[in-house]
């Protein structure tokens, strides 16, 4: 799938005027609603109240067969502004995330669950942060609101919560308060100096998983463009998080903000949260039915390894990339594989993207790592010669 910005993508439109070219970036919010009509209006309501209000709302409705399309109808009968593309069949919320990608206009990009609600502040926060930093990391991720029914249950994630209480991501000069002089009335006065305290930075090559769930994240669109072209994205229903947050942190590093930017909604019907979590107690079911996460982990080694030359400018950025790719392998559990194949996907994929990847780090290397992640001689020696 090629990405390409639209016609009216902020970069085609440069302005001569001083204070339109300098103002504060547009932030595309791409809610993804699949017979979540009884919760879409909350969601569009919590976009369109934002304290910022240089955003535009997407709707991307994955073929809804409930209240939906008459909440959609309502939205543009009351001439809300919010566009709304609507697909023809439900093929799991990547595809619908990239739909909307491919629509917006922004500079940065939020991902949002039709179930869930952002706090009034959210993007106010993300872009903060984010024109603060001085590292130019590739998202940003805020905390989030457990909620039943209309109770806030839980105010925190624990993936969360365990990263910020370790005091890793803790680093001094990371920010400078951001203001604007020819929009002085943007940031509120305090907002970003209050945050400074908040940011724990995530540095590139880290690969557990730390962040809040899809709402929660704000994301470069440059970040998101170095992945969002994978074909295969086409076949990953969930786990969308996962790829893009898993992979842009490893490449370009992040941020958590340690304040709550969105209501994360439980109703039961949650893939990855059957209840509000509690200590020591698992809350829904690894591998279940839709957990698609270990199958995002694979997509993103075949993407890395694919495109290596996009990821490798220059020497020292190719011993970044070696580091990201051994750190992010990931098994293979398909019987039909060889033991090797199947205990790494970049062993696999090295062997199979061979005459791409060698020119690019250079056949010693890749026969080295190949060696290294256990792959037979008689494969190794069996690849084309001639490789630089």
């Amino acid at each position: 799938m090629t990405i390409q910005p639209p016609t009216d993508h902020f970069l085609a439109h440069p302005s001569a005027n001083m204070a339109d070219a300098l103002r504060v970036p547009l932030v595309s919010v791409i809610i993804v609603n699949y017979n979540y009509g009884r919760y879409l209006r909350q969601a569009v309501a919590s976009v369109l109240g934002q304290t910022y209000k240089r955003v535009e709302c997407i709707v991307v409705d994955n073929a809804s067969t409930d209240e939906s399309s008459e909440v959609l109808a309502e939205f543009e009968a009351s001439n809300l502004p919010v566009k709304i593309i609507r697909r023809a069949a439900n093929d799991g919320q990547t595809p619908a995330c990239l739909d909307g990608f491919t629509a917006s206009n922004g500079a940065y990009v939020i991902f949002v669950d039709a179930d869930d609600m952002l706090l009034p502040r959210s993007i106010e926060i993300h872009i903060a942060v984010h024109l603060s930093m001085r590292i130019h990391v590739g998202f940003t991720s805020g905390d989030m609101l457990q909620v039943m029914g209309d109770q806030v249950v839980v105010a925190s994630g624990s993936e969360f919560n365990a990263y910020i209480r370790s005091g890793k991501g803790l680093k001094r000069d990371i920010a400078r308060p951001y203001h604007h002089a020819l929009e002085p009335s943007w940031p509120p006065a305090g907002v970003t100096e209050d945050l400074v305290s908040k940011i724990h930075f995530v540095p590139p090559l880290a690969v557990n998983w730390v962040w809040a769930p899809t709402s929660g994240n704000c994301y470069r669109r440059d970040a998101l463009m170095l992945f969002a072209d994978n074909p295969a994205l086409a076949k990953l229903r969930t786990g969308t998080d996962m790829y893009f947050g898993l992979g842009i942190s490893a490449h370009s590093g992040s941020v958590l903000i340690d304040e709550p930017v969105f209501a994360y909604r439980i109703h039961g019907g949650n893939i990855f949260t059957r209840h509000a979590q509690l200590n020591r107690t698992l809350c829904y079911q690894p591998g279940g039915s839709g957990d698609s996460n270990d199958q995002a982990r694979r997509v993103l080694v075949d993407h890395l390894v694919a495109n290596a030359k996009r990821f490798v400018p220059n020497t020292w950025l190719l011993l970044h990339f070696i580091a990201l790719l051994t750190r992010l392998d990931y098994g293979d559990p398909n019987p039909a594989l060889p033991r090797w194949a199947q205990r790494s996907r970049l062993a696999q994929q090295l062997v199979a993207q061979y005459a791409t990847i060698a020119p690019v780090l250079g056949a010693k290397k890749v026969k080295m790592m190949l060696l290294r992640l256990g792959v037979p001689w008689r494969i190794i020696l069996g690849l084309p010669k001639g490789q630089h």
